[in-house]
């Protein structure tokens, strides 16, 4: 109980002191506070005066720094801070300003570049609108010239009309008394219809007796050209009497030549090229082929034959199945001149004993890689199951008989007896039978059918040529249209 009673009195001063302590400490505190504070004041407002309670000293560095501790500023600090920042706002404030002298530069700008925009929209606006009225009166100028010309046409009908309903009393008559109407006499030769006068002023067109005229349209007349009309006295010299028709020997001239060994790359597979398999090392009816060769191509092949618009290529095709390509050999080819005239080598009616060129494709593999097309699996597989089926079904008839054999005399004989059942016997001859035939038509439709390699139209190729090709140009051979050279004319209607 003793040392409660202590701690308790210990306790008590404790807090007595701790009371006096800061009732001490507060007061000066205060003395100091409101010295600074006027010491603010002086240095902002001026010298202290006993009237205006500003004349407690300045405190100096030690004692502020004894009182409020290190960090605190001086006056002078504090003045120089305050400048410091009114020189900030200072410059704030005139970038401002330039910035605002700039935006109503640009609004100006602006609002001068929108005056002149609406200007310019006002004056294309009104240009429109004269354009639009002149489109309008020449518009109606044109729809009543339109009704004029249709109002003249209509009566000009109905004048026709009226000569129509006239008596042929009226019309005019020649000497004799004939209407020239139904004598269908031409005009120019002064028996014209008196309503048709012509001014000497006026220049009446009369077509020519040379003018091709289309019957479908006679308004539209081709006038002969010069050259169309020497061509008669040109054909009528080669049919003089003393003119012998030459030999063609004779009338071929030599146009141009293709070397032997000579590539036409950039040609073109028309056709499909279908290589059938040989059987035996040969191929039975072969299936052929066909190449094109523009003129483009031939002159980026070094070849110039500016007269000549393609060459067509013919051949056979033949199939590697080892390889899964297909190869050909060409032994025909037609050139084709711009005048329509054709040249084939060899001639026609005659067949080539060696091939004129072969193919490869563009990297020089003389065959062409394609898809294999065959029926050996679905062949093998009926005919194995069909032949095996039969077998069974011989079999199973064979197994009703009893074999026995004997040796004599006459040597060794043997003999078979039915012991089993006989309509099984007959049953299963009766199928193997019908299996085998079946068997044997599919062998001989499998004779006829072939295995092949399949490569589609339109795959680039290029030609090689083997043979010296010789292009001669016959003045008369075969064109693809004779009828391009002949001068239509007419003479219905005369001058």
């Amino acid at each position: 109980m003793g040392s409660n009673i202590l701690l308790k009195v210990v306790a008590v001063v404790v807090v007595f002191g701790l009371i006096t302590i800061v009732v001490v400490s507060k007061g000066p505190r205060k003395t100091t506070d409101s010295a600074t504070a006027g010491s603010l004041v002086a240095v902002e407002s001026g010298p202290a005066s006993q009237f205006n309670g500003l004349d407690v000293g300045i405190m100096g560095e030690k004692e502020i720094a004894a009182e409020y501790g290190v960090d605190v500023d001086s006056p002078v600090e504090t003045m120089r801070t305050l400048t410091n920042e009114t020189r900030a706002v200072r410059k704030e404030n005139e970038v401002i300003v330039d910035e605002n002298g700039k935006l109503k530069s640009e609004i100006e700008r602006l609002l001068r570049m929108e005056e002149s925009m609406k200007k310019r929209l006002d004056q294309k606006a009104g240009n429109l609108e004269v354009k639009q009225e002149e489109k309008t009166k020449q518009l109606e100028e044109s729809a009543k010239a339109t009704r004029n010309l249709i109002t003249q046409l209509q009566e000009q009908l109905q004048g026709m009309s009226r000569k129509d309903d006239e008596p042929a009393s009226n019309s005019q008559t020649t000497a004799g008394g004939f209407i020239i109407d139904d004598a269908g006499i031409p005009q120019g030769l002064g028996y014209d219809e008196a309503g048709n006068t012509v001014d000497y002023d006026q220049v009446v067109w009369i077509n020519p007796v040379d003018a091709n005229v289309d019957p479908r349209d006679p308004s539209a007349i081709k006038l002969p050209k010069f050259s169309e009309v020497m061509s008669p006295v040109s054909d009528s010299a080669k049919m003089l009497p003393g003119k012998k028709k030459q030999a063609k020997e004779e009338r071929l001239i030599k146009a141009y030549t293709i070397p032997s060994n000579a590539t036409l790359i950039g040609s073109v597979s028309m056709t499909a090229l279908l290589g059938r398999i040989p059987i035996d090392g040969k191929v039975s009816d072969p299936y052929p082929f066909k190449i094109i060769v523009g003129e483009e191509n031939l002159s980026s092949n070094g070849i110039k034959i500016p007269n000549v618009t393609g060459i067509k290529m013919t051949g056979i095709a033949k199939g590697d199945w080892t390889l899964s390509c297909t190869s050909g050999q060409i032994f025909s080819m037609t050139f084709t001149f711009q005048d329509g005239t054709i040249v084939t080598i060899p001639e026609p009616g005659t067949k080539a004993s060696e091939p004129l060129a072969w193919f490869s494709d563009t990297n020089g593999i003389p065959c062409i890689t394609g898809k294999r097309i065959t029926n050996a699996v679905s062949f093998l597989t009926g005919r194995i199951g069909l032949s095996a089926a039969s077998s069974y079904a011989k079999a199973r008839a064979d197994a009703e008989f009893t074999r026995s054999s004997s040796t004599g005399v006459n040597g060794t004989t043997s003999s078979s007896t039915l012991t089993g059942d006989a309509s099984t016997v007959a049953k299963n001859v009766a199928i193997g039978d019908g299996l085998d035939e079946i068997t044997n038509w599919i062998d001989r439709r499998q004779a006829n059918s072939f295995d092949a390699i399949y490569v589609p139209p339109g795959t680039p190729l290029a030609v090689h040529i083997v043979e010296e090709l010789k292009i001669d140009y016959d003045p008369e051979g075969r064109k693809v249209n004779h009828y391009a050279d002949l001068n239509p004319r007419s003479a219905t209607h005369l001058d």
